[in-house]
């Protein structure tokens, strides 16, 4: 196996088992909600804005580890 492919495996199931940012955000500009009939994952996005820049991003989700 590459070394790129090992490092992506590895970056896959580090944010699986210690998601970053994985939180609801009840004071977010928007959220978007999505899901995928063929496999069944979901996934909500919520993100705060300062201006025109994003200042906070989350995310909940239920799905294979890659999602």
């Amino acid at each position: 196996m590459s070394s790129l492919t090992e490092l992506y495996q590895s970056l896959i199931l580090d944010h699986n088992r210690a998601p970053r940012n994985y939180r609801a955000m009840p004071d977010a500009d928007r959220k978007v909600e999505g899901y995928n009939p063929l496999c069944g994952d979901q996934l909500s996005v919520w993100l705060k804005f300062d201006g025109d820049r994003i200042a906070d991003v989350s995310f909940q989700g239920n799905g294979c580890a890659i999602s």
